[in-house]
């Protein structure tokens, strides 16, 4: 048995390492038994060990990975005729007397025995004296790195660090074009990718390709190649992963169309260097945004989910609407009157469904003018308008794997009508003033309070965005449909709104009770929430009082008739039995408000809105 080594690519090219030692050391750091100069290989790369007549490697962790026919290894025994690859060195073990004709490189080199000597072998190629060119090469990449860390440190948006980082690259290393790719499954498409092209000169477009990726993220090391051959014009390329601390996150992968230049072992260093650096920070960057997208999205349910609250008919039969809409992925469009509670049933049925653990983003299409709404629907590029000084994802983006929900959706312009009915048939939209295309794929949920067959009529909506809008249509009753539900609705937003004031609340008293009943309610829930919250500000007592109430909801026709007649009559028997307390205690608020069981205060704004004249104020 002759165990050895014969090197096929790298430094070692037609070496022949003999292994006749029990352990032989590879890596990068003189102190290896066998020391290869190399900057694909680890400092401590792998170990050839001795077992009875078996050589096994095993790889000391390296972040590059040990491979043994193609495939990464932790421990393995060598067979005759294996490939064991390290770095960009491929060596072939051999057990037997005769030398490895597999390679056309090893064959066409005159082999040389290098025996492993007591002392370590360092493996480096003699450095010839620096010439005027090395030493301006060297000023010039040690000027980008310094400039690539400014960048890293300085900037906190990953589109912009990527983009950063490429143009940096471009000023030392000969490629036209070139894309950053954040990957987190490789079976599919990068959750971020940005390109760059060189703007001096004519480059065509170019496609970054996935078996040059995976090769690259599964073997954790730079990989070079010519694709010339395979195409119609010269292309060659460098992919080089990005290990960060935690994992491999994406690659960078740059292209050079030029027939006269190819990437040299410098620009793989300087690359490699380059991604070492940056792939820290865009991990860290990329946890930041997940971060704050995670936060922005509680902070938003935090602010704006209210529960489905009722005991009704129509609200049983509504909750049992939303269960049977949340199953599917069709478009809903939620209809009733405004404020009755339209977003609340868009995120009942969000939370019910299977993208429930994705963004909910929701955009209100009248609050915002017709010439930002774009802006904010689709996104923006750097530059694409002044104020531009960045770019931003738009909600379509934002949404991405949730739901959108567009709010006031008759309110939209009819130009920007088109564009989202393009995204709904397409799956597909670009950022203003970009170019790439973007995948859509989030759940539509619109919502209006007009009667969009009249618009359409009326040429105010296209009548195919409603189709796509329309295919699952929920109605939302009026709260005073379902009055039975106002106690519960009142008893809630009051519990909120004192636990906010921090202070106590008991409950709503009889009077309020059936004053809340009887009102017709035009603003629906959230003209309820506001007398409520009203009610709270301005009460003294632990219970809500008639008094503490908005005067609109006395003034309002409880029936939605004969409310003159019967107003007339409430206020004189108010009027009377106030005169008579008054007149019984001379005056004195304080013992009238006693003697009709009622708070001072509340005497006191009941003497001033009924117009009783008192002679004292004497309390």
């Amino acid at each position: 048995m002759n165990p050895r080594l014969e090197a096929v690519t790298g430094p070692l090219t037609g070496a022949i390492i003999p292994i006749a030692r029990d352990r032989v050391s590879i890596g990068s750091d003189p102190s290896n038994e066998l020391s290869i100069y190399d900057a694909s290989i680890a400092r401590n790369h792998c170990l050839l060990t001795r077992r009875e007549e078996a050589i096994v490697v095993t790889d000391l962790d390296s972040p590059q990975g040990t491979f043994v026919n193609g495939v990464a290894v932790k421990e393995r025994v060598l067979e005759d005729g294996d490939a064991l690859r390290i770095g960009e060195c491929e060596l072939v073990y051999r057990n037997g007397s005769e030398i490895a004709t597999t390679s056309a490189t090893l064959s066409a080199v005159r082999h040389e025995v290098i025996d492993l000597r007591p002392e370590p072998l360092y493996h480096q190629p003699p450095m010839p004296p620096l010439q005027v060119t090395d030493v301006g090469r060297m000023a010039r990449d040690l000027n980008a790195l310094f400039k690539i860390a400014n960048a890293i440190n300085s900037q906190r948006d990953l589109e912009s660090l990527q983009k950063s980082v490429l143009q940096l690259l471009f000023e030392v290393v000969p490629a036209d074009a070139g894309a950053i790719q954040i990957i987190d499954n490789i079976e599919r498409n990068p959750t971020s990718s940005v390109s760059w092209k060189r703007e001096d000169r004519l480059v065509p477009d170019f496609t970054v390709r996935h078996e040059m990726v995976l090769r690259s993220l599964w073997e954790r090391s730079a990989v070079v190649a010519d694709l010339s051959a395979t195409t119609r014009q010269t292309e060659k390329v460098l992919c080089v992963p990005l290990v960060a601390l935690q994992k491999t996150i994406g690659v960078i992968y740059l292209v050079c169309f030029s027939p006269t230049e190819t990437f040299e072992r410098d620009h793989i260093n300087f690359v490699s260097s380059v991604a070492a650096i940056a792939a820290v920070t865009l991990e860290s960057v990329q946890a930041m945004e997940s971060l704050r997208a995670e936060n922005w999205q509680l902070r938003q349910q935090l602010a704006a989910d209210e529960p489905m609250i009722g005991e009704s008919l129509q609200m049983l039969q509504l909750a049992e609407t939303v269960g049977k809409v949340a199953n599917g992925d069709s478009a809903v469009l939620v209809r009733g009157e405004s404020g009755v509670g339209k977003e609340i049933v868009a995120r009942a049925i969000h939370q019910k469904s299977s993208r429930s653990a994705q963004p909910f983003i929701a955009i209100n299409c009248a609050a915002i003018p017709d010439t930002l709404i774009e802006s904010e629907l689709f996104g923006y590029e750097k530059g694409a308008f002044t104020g531009a000084v960045a770019s931003k994802r738009g909600k379509l983006e934002l949404a991405a794997g949730g739901t959108l929900f567009l709010d006031e959706i008759g309110e939209l312009d009819t130009k920007l009508q088109a564009k989202l009915l393009r995204v709904l048939q397409q799956k597909e939209f670009e950022r203003v003033g970009g170019t790439s295309t973007l995948r859509f794929n989030a759940r539509v949920l619109a919502a209006t309070n007009k009667d969009l067959e009249k618009a359409i009529n009326a040429r105010e909506f296209r009548q195919d965005l409603f189709y796509r809008l329309n295919v699952v249509s929920v109605s939302v009753p009026p709260l005073r449909e379902h009055r039975e539900d106002i106690p519960l609705l009142a008893i809630h937003f009051a519990r909120k709104y004192a636990q906010r004031l921090s202070r106590p609340f008991k409950g709503v008293s009889a009077e309020a009770r059936a004053l809340l009943v009887s009102y017709s309610w035009p603003g629906n829930v959230r003209e309820l929430e506001n007398a409520i919250e009203h009610a709270l500000v301005m009460g003294t007592s632990d219970s809500i009082l008639p008094g503490d109430l908005p005067e609109s909801l006395s003034n309002d026709d409880p029936a939605g008739q004969g409310a003159s007649e019967y107003q007339d009559a409430v206020m004189r028997f108010k009027r009377r039995l106030i005169r008579d307390a008054l007149k019984h205690t001379g005056d004195n608020c304080t013992e009238a408000a006693r003697v009709l069981g009622v708070h001072p205060n509340y005497l006191h704004r009941l003497v001033r809105k009924l117009g009783i004249k008192t002679d004292s104020t004497t309390e």
